[in-house]
C-alpha cells in the first residue's frame, strides 16, 4: 500500500466555534492550521449552523486551499430506513449525520436543512430534522456516517443482530439519497472508539462504500484543549471541577499532521487516502453563490431602468424645479448610466417602495450615510441632502470599479419601524426576505464573569473581576491578569505598561491599547503622548500630573515626524496588523503602574497565588472574540430571488415576527448578497411626535423641508451648548467642543457632527481645526493642489469624501479608483494591496511636481486617517436632525419635552435631567395625576400663553411595566378615575403598583381637602384600605386615622420623587443640601459659568448623571455632576481614577475638589479629591449614564 503524503490528507469533520460551546477555535485558526500542514483542503461542519462559513471560505481562499462547506446535522430517526430509531437510548434521543456540500444544488439543500432544523424546533436552542427530511434532500451532497454519536455508528454499537441490520440499510438509503457516503472512522486513543471502527470498516466493505479517517476536530492546535473544556463546562452550568466524565478524556480533538494520521493508520492507509478522493468530489466553494434581488414589479411595457428614470425625473421637478442647471442634469445623467451599466436599477425601485410606503403611512424617515452622495436618491427622497449643492462624491456611494450594490441606510421612526419591516416581509415573501445577524462575542467583561464561574469563583468576585476589566478585549485583560501574576510575556508586560510612554516624572495609567502596534507607529504614539489632547477638548497631563490644554501642536496636520539619523527606512503600513475592532477600541483594561498602585487581582480581591488564578488568564484569553450567541441587526435587510433558505440558513429571531439568516453584515459581500439598512431612529420618533403636538396645541404645521436653516437664534443655542436632547450634540464632548467652534451656518453644523468622532481624535484633527477656527494659528496646505479640497474644513482633513478628492487631485486617481484607495485603507486591510496602491499614488504625485517627502506625508495621513474619516454625505444628514431638534427645542419647548419624554430610553440622560433642563427654559411641568395624565405625556393648555403645560405620564412611575400599562389604558379609555377605590375597583392592579402611585404622587388629586405634603400618605392608607377591602365582622376594611397625617418635608417630597420616578417637582436634591454645602465653599454649576476663573481652586457636588471612559482618550474619564442649576464636566486623571475608582464609579453624589479650568464659555473642573456625600435622599436611585 502507498503510505500517505503530507497533501493526501484532509480533514473532513471539523468544528468551529461556530458549534457554539463547542468548537474552541475560529474558522481562520483552523484555515491557518490547515495551511501551515499543507493539507490542500479542509471541510467545516458545524453543528446544525452555517454561520461560519463564510469567514471560513475567505480565510480558504486568502490560504490558497480548497474550503468544504458542510454540516454535522442532529437527525432524529424515524421509520423511513426500518429499524433506525433502535439508535436512540431514550424518548427524546438524537444523533448525528455530516453532510458536504459537493454542488450548488447541495449547498442549497443543506441551507434548507439547517433552517427547517432551526425553524422547525420545538424548543429554542435545540434544533434537529428527521430522517425522511434529510433523506429528501440529499442531492448533491457527500455523506459522512459521523462521529460516535452518528446515527451508523450508534445503530452498529448494539449488541444485537437488528442494530448491524438497520445500520447497513441506512447506509444503502444514504447512498440512494446522497451523491455519495463514505464511513467515518477515528482514533482519539481511546478503546472504545477503536473496538467500534473495527465493526464500521467491516460495515463499509459490505455496503460497497468507502471509509475515510477524520478526527471530529474542536480545535486548531493541541492547546485549545482548556478552551474546550471551559466551553464544555459553560454548556452544561457547571465548574470545571465537578465536570468529571462530561469532560472528553484527552486532548487528541486537533488539526492532526498527515504524518501522525498515516502513522496511527499505517495498517490501513486506504483511510487516509480516500479523504483526498472525497475532498476532490466536493467542488462547491461559497464564492459560487450568485443570488439575484427579487425583481420589482413595473407597469407594463417599461423595464427598470426606464422606470426609475421616469420616477427620478418627477423627483427632480420637485426638488429643484422644472429648469434644472447643467450641473444636476449632468450629474443624474452620470449615475443613471451607472446604474443602467451595472443592473441596479431594481435594487433602487425596491428601496424607493419602502421609502414610498413609509411616507404613504406617516412614518418620518430619511435616508443617511453614503446614499446621501447620490443625486438620485435625493430626487426619488430616499435622502434629503442635496450633493450637488454641496460638492459630494457620487463614487463614495457606487462605481464601476467596485461593482458591487451600495448600502444605502434608512432610519425612520423607531417606535414604527416595525410596520415597515413588516411590510418589507409581506411583500417579497418570508421565504425571500429575511434580517441579518450579529454574533455576540465574548469580550473581556463577559470572558472573565465565565471564567470565572467555570473556575469556582464567587459571583462577587467575577463581578470585581469584570469592574476592572477592559470592555471590548478578553486578550488585553488576560494580559493585565499576567501582569497581576508576573508571568506576563515580554509584550504583555509592555501592554500592561501601556503603549504611550508618559512625560517626565509622570505616570501614565488607566487604560492601554492592544499589543499588536508595529514599532514605528508605537514610537509615534510616545513622541506625541504628552501633546495628544482628549475627547472633544479633553485636558492632558502636564509634568505635574494635573491637566492643561495643549496649545503647542504643529499647525500642520501634515507636518513630518523628526526623522531618524539611521536613513531611510522601509515602508511599513501601521495598521495592516490590527483589526478593525482594535483599532476603533483601544484597551481600557486597569493595570498597575503607579508605584504603589494595586493590579487587576488586588483590586478584585484575588489571591495570586490560588492555582485557580494561574490559569485565569489562560481561560479568559482562550474565549477571545469567540462567538457566544446569535442576535438580531439592528437594521439589517436581505432580499433574494431564489427562496433565501437555499442561499443561507434561517431560523427564528427572538422577537416575533422576525427571522434571521446566519450570517453578519460584513460576511454578505462575499456571499454576494444585497444588504439594506431598515433602522429606527428615536430623534426621529421625537421630531414626528413633537410636529403632531405643535399641530395640536397650536395649529402650526411645521415643514421640515423649509425650515430657515440660517436661523441665528438656533446656533445661538448651540453656540453656547445648550443642547440637552438635541440629537448627536447633547454629549459631554460636543457640548465643550460646541462653545470652540462656534457654528453660525449649517456646514459648521455637519462639520461639528464629525469632529467629535474617534478618528478625527485620534487622528488629531480635533485641536487644529478649533484652533484654526479661532484664528491662533494660521490655515496652511501641504500642497496648492489641495487648498480647493481642504478650503471648507480649514486645510484639515475631516471627511473620507476628501480623502477620495486627494487622490484624484494629486495622484490623478478617477473617482473609482479613489473609492477602491478608500476601501483598501478600511478596516479589512491587506499589505499587499496596500503597497501597490501607495506605489501608484506616490508615482501620480510624482507626476503632478509634488515632492516625495511631501507626497509620503500625504499618504501616510490618508492612510490613518481613512479607516475612521466620517463620510461628509452622512455627517450632512445628521445635521439635518441636529438642526431640526434644535429648531423645534428652541420654539416649541413644551412639545419637544413631551416628545422626548415619551420616546425614553434614548440619548444621554434621563427624565428627570431633561425635565430639569425644559424647566430652566421655562416650561411649566405639571405632575403624574391619575385625574388627567394618560399613559404617555401629554400637554395641556394655559390660560393666556399660547405655550402649553407639560403633563406628566403615568410611564414616569417606575417599575409598572407593560400589564400594568394595559389595565390603566383600558380603564381610562372607560373615563377618568375619581377616587382610590374606582383605580382600584376598574384598574385592577396589584398592590405594588397601586403603591408606586401613591408613593409618586399620582393619587394627590383625590384628596383635596387635605394638605399638600400630607396627600401621598393619605392615598397609600387608602391604597391599603382598598385592597384588603372588607372581610366580615372579625376584619373590617380599615379605615383612615382620624387625626391628620403628618406632612412630608420637602426633602422627604424628593426622596419619594427619586426613588418611585427619578424626577422631581419639588426640588433637586442638591437644593436640600445646598444649606450645609455653601459653608463648605462647594460653588453651583451656575456660578461656576457666571463667575468663575481659570485656576482657581473650587468645590463642586452633584448628582453624577454620567460617567465615561473613551478609548480614544488614554484613560482619561470624564464626569456630569449635575445640580440644581445645571451641568458641570469634571475631568479625572487615569492616576486619580485609579486610587479612587470605586468612589468615583460608584458614588451617586459626589462632592469634587479641583481647579477651575475656563476657555471661552467651556468649564470644566480638573478633579483632585473625591468624596462620597451620604444622604437620606434616594439619589441611589438616580441613573447614570455610565461607560457608554
Amino acid at each position: 500500500m502507498t503510505p500517505a503524503r503530507r497533501a493526501d490528507y484532509v480533514e473532513l469533520h471539523c468544528h468551529s466555534a461556530f458549534s457554539l460551546l463547542d468548537g474552541a477555535s475560529p474558522p481562520e485558526a483552523l484555515v491557518a492550521r490547515a495551511a501551515a500542514l499543507g493539507q490542500p483542503a479542509l471541510a467545516l461542519t458545524d453543528h446544525d449552523d452555517l454561520g461560519g462559513v463564510v469567514r471560513f471560505a475567505q480565510a480558504a481562499d486568502a490560504a490558497g486551499i480548497d474550503g468544504i462547506v458542510g454540516v454535522e446535522l442532529t437527525v432524529v430517526p424515524d421509520d423511513t430506513v426500518p429499524g433506525a430509531t433502535r439508535a436512540l437510548d431514550a424518548p427524546g434521543d438524537v444523533a448525528h449525520v455530516v453532510l458536504l456540500a459537493a454542488t450548488r444544488e447541495g449547498y442549497g439543500n443543506i441551507a434548507t436543512l439547517v433552517t427547517r432544523a432551526r425553524m422547525d424546533a420545538a424548543e429554542r436552542g435545540r434544533p434537529s430534522v428527521t430522517l425522511a427530511r434529510l433523506l429528501a434532500h440529499g442531492r448533491g451532497t457527500v455523506a459522512l456516517t459521523g462521529c460516535p454519536r452518528g446515527l451508523v455508528p450508534r445503530l452498529l454499537a448494539r449488541d444485537d443482530d437488528a442494530g448491524p441490520r438497520a445500520a447497513l440499510a441506512l447506509v444503502g438509503a444514504l447512498a440512494d439519497a446522497c451523491d455519495a457516503v463514505a464511513v467515518e472512522a477515528w482514533d482519539h486513543r481511546l478503546p472504545e472508539e477503536r473496538a467500534l471502527v473495527r465493526r464500521l470498516l467491516p460495515l463499509a466493505r459490505r455496503a460497497g462504500v468507502p471509509w475515510v479517517v477524520a478526527n471530529d476536530v474542536r480545535y486548531a492546535t493541541r492547546e485549545g484543549r482548556i478552551t474546550h473544556d471551559v466551553l464544555c463546562a459553560l454548556r452544561h452550568g457547571r465548574p470545571l471541577d465537578a465536570m468529571g466524565t462530561r469532560l472528553r478524556p484527552n486532548g487528541e480533538w486537533y488539526l492532526k499532521p498527515t504524518a501522525l494520521h498515516a502513522r496511527r493508520w499505517r495498517h490501513a492507509p486506504d483511510g487516509v487516502l480516500a479523504t483526498r478522493a472525497v475532498a476532490e468530489r466536493c467542488a462547491f466553494r461559497l464564492r459560487d453563490l450568485r443570488p439575484a434581488l427579487p425583481v420589482f414589479p413595473l407597469p407594463a411595457g417599461v423595464d427598470a431602468d426606464d422606470y426609475l428614470a421616469q420616477l427620478v425625473a418627477t423627483g427632480a421637478d420637485e426638488r429643484w424645479g422644472a429648469h434644472r442647471t447643467p450641473q444636476q442634469a449632468a450629474q443624474l445623467a452620470h449615475e443613471l448610466a451607472v446604474i443602467r451599466r451595472l443592473g441596479m436599477a431594481g435594487y433602487f425601485l425596491i428601496v424607493w417602495d419602502i421609502v414610498r410606503f413609509a411616507r404613504r403611512e406617516g412614518i418620518l424617515c430619511q435616508g443617511r450615510g453614503s446614499a446621501a452622495n447620490s443625486a438620485v436618491c435625493f430626487c426619488l427622497g430616499i435622502t434629503a441632502v442635496d450633493p450637488v449643492r454641496m460638492g459630494l462624491l457620487f463614487e463614495r456611494f457606487l462605481s464601476e470599479e467596485r461593482r458591487e450594490p451600495p448600502d444605502i441606510d434608512i432610519d425612520f421612526a423607531h417606535r414604527e419601524r416595525e410596520r415597515v419591516l413588516q411590510y418589507v416581509y409581506a411583500r417579497y415573501g418570508r421565504d425571500h426576505a429575511a434580517m441579518v445577524c450579529e454574533q455576540v462575542t465574548w469580550r473581556g467583561r463577559s470572558a472573565v464573569r465565565d471564567a470565572a464561574r467555570v473556575l469556582g469563583f464567587s459571583v462577587a468576585q467575577g463581578d470585581a473581576l469584570a469592574r476592572h476589566a477592559d470592555r471590548f478585549s478578553a486578550r488585553s485583560t488576560a494580559a493585565a491578569i499576567r501582569a497581576g501574576l508576573g508571568t506576563a510575556t515580554a509584550e504583555e508586560r509592555h501592554l500592561a505598561a501601556h503603549l504611550e510612554a508618559p512625560p517626565p516624572g509622570v505616570a501614565m495609567t488607566g487604560y492601554v491599547h492592544h499589543p499588536r502596534v508595529p514599532d514605528a507607529e508605537r514610537d509615534h504614539m510616545k513622541r506625541d503622548a504628552a501633546k495628544r489632547a482628549l475627547a472633544a477638548g479633553a485636558p492632558v497631563p502636564d509634568a505635574g500630573g494635573t491637566a492643561t490644554w495643549d496649545r503647542t501642536r504643529p499647525a500642520d496636520p501634515f507636518a513630518p515626524e523628526p526623522r531618524s539619523s539611521c536613513g531611510p527606512v522601509a515602508h511599513t503600513d501601521p495598521h495592516t496588523e490590527r483589526t478593525h475592532e482594535e483599532r476603533r477600541n483601544p484597551t481600557m483594561a486597569f493595570t498597575r503602574t503607579l508605584a504603589d498602585g494595586p493590579t487587576l487581582l488586588e483590586r478584585a480581591g484575588l489571591d495570586a497565588a490560588d492555582p485557580r488564578v494561574r490559569v485565569l488568564a489562560d481561560v479568559v484569553d482562550g474565549l477571545h472574540q469567540l462567538p457566544r450567541h446569535r442576535s438580531i441587526h439592528v437594521g439589517g435587510f436581505v432580499l433574494t430571488e431564489e427562496p433565501l433558505h437555499t442561499v443561507a440558513a434561517i431560523e427564528p429571531a427572538s422577537m416575533p415576527g422576525r427571522s434571521v439568516i446566519c450570517w453578519e453584515r460584513d460576511d454578505l459581500d462575499h456571499a454576494g448578497l444585497v444588504k439594506i439598512d431598515l433602522l429606527g431612529l428615536g430623534i426621529l420618533t421625537v421630531i414626528q411626535d413633537c410636529i403632531a403636538h405643535v399641530r395640536r396645541t397650536r395649529g402650526v404645521t411645521v415643514d421640515l423641508a423649509r425650515l430657515d436653516l440660517a436661523d441665528q437664534a438656533v446656533y445661538d443655542d448651540l453656540c453656547r451648548a445648550d443642547t440637552i436632547g438635541v440629537f448627536q450634540v447633547e454629549s459631554r464632548a460636543q457640548m465643550n467642543t460646541l462653545p470652540r467652534l462656534k457654528p453660525r451656518c449649517f456646514y459648521d453644523v455637519v462639520v461639528e457632527v464629525a469632529l467629535i468622532r474617534p478618528g478625527p481624535i485620534q487622528g488629531e484633527m480635533v485641536h487644529p481645526y478649533l484652533r484654526r477656527r479661532a484664528g491662533e494659528e494660521p490655515v496652511v496646505y501641504p500642497h496648492p493642489s489641495l487648498e480647493p479640497i481642504l478650503k471648507r474644513t480649514l486645510g484639515v482633513p475631516l471627511f473620507q469624501e476628501q480623502g477620495m478628492q486627494v487622490a484624484i487631485a494629486c495622484a490623478g486617481f478617477s473617482a473609482g479608483e479613489a473609492d477602491e484607495l478608500r476601501r483598501a485603507m478600511g478596516h479589512k486591510r491587506s499589505a499587499e494591496k496596500m503597497e501597490a496602491l501607495r506605489a501608484r499614488m506616490l508615482a501620480g504625485m510624482a507626476a503632478n511636481g509634488i515632492a516625495r517627502d511631501v507626497a509620503d506625508r500625504i499618504f501616510a495621513q490618508l492612510n490613518a486617517f481613512a479607516d475612521y474619516g466620517f463620510p461628509e454625505s452622512h455627517a450632512a444628514s445628521f445635521a439635518l436632525l441636529v438642526y431640526a431638534s434644535a429648531w423645534l427645542r428652541h420654539y416649541y419647548a413644551p412639545e419637544f419635552a413631551a416628545a422626548i419624554l415619551n420616546a425614553q430610553p434614548m440619548g444621554f440622560y434621563a427624565p428627570g435631567t431633561l425635565v430639569e433642563d425644559a424647566r430652566r427654559h421655562g416650561v411649566e411641568v405639571r405632575p403624574v395625576d391619575l385625574t388627567t395624565s394618560a399613559w404617555d405625556a401629554t400637554l395641556e393648555p394655559r390660560e393666556g400663553r399660547a405655550a402649553p403645560a407639560l403633563r406628566l405620564g403615568v410611564r414616569s412611575v417606575r417599575g409598572l411595566g407593560a400589564v400594568a400599562r394595559g389595565k390603566l389604558e383600558a380603564a381610562l379609555a372607560q373615563g377618568p378615575f375619581a377616587s382610590v377605590a374606582d383605580v382600584v375597583q376598574r384598574a385592577r392592579l396589584d398592590r405594588r403598583a397601586l403603591r408606586l402611585l401613591a408613593e409618586a404622587g399620582a393619587m394627590d388629586a383625590f384628596f383635596p381637602g387635605e394638605r399638600p405634603e400630607a396627600r401621598r400618605r393619605r392615598a397609600l392608607w387608602e391604597v391599603l384600605a382598598a385592597v384588603r377591602g372588607d372581610a366580615g365582622p372579625l376584619a373590617p376594611s380599615p379605615r383612615g386615622p382620624d387625626v391628620a397625617l403628618p406632612a412630608m418635608s420637602p426633602a422627604a417630597l424628593t426622596d419619594a420623587d427619586y426613588r418611585v420616578t427619578g424626577i422631581s417637582l419639588v426640588g433637586h436634591p442638591m437644593r436640600h443640601l445646598r444649606e450645609l454645602l455653601r459653608p463648605n465653599g462647594v460653588r453651583t454649576a451656575q456660578q461656576l459659568f457666571d463667575a468663575g476663573r481659570d485656576g482657581e481652586p473650587v468645590a463642586v457636588a452633584g448628582l453624577v448623571i454620567c460617567r465615561q471612559r473613551p478609548g480614544t482618550a488614554k484613560g482619561f474619564v470624564f464626569l456630569s455632576l449635575e445640580d440644581e442649576t445645571g451641568i458641570v464636566n469634571v475631568v479625572v486623571t487615569p492616576q486619580r481614577f485609579e486610587r479612587d475608582a470605586e468612589v468615583i464609579g460608584r458614588s451617586p453624589l459626589l462632592l469634587v475638589r479641583g481647579v477651575l479650568q475656563v476657555e471661552g464659555r467651556v468649564v470644566t473642573v480638573r478633579a483632585r479629591r473625591f468624596v462620597r456625600l451620604e444622604t437620606p435622599l434616594a439619589a441611589t436611585d438616580v441613573r447614570s449614564h455610565d461607560y457608554r
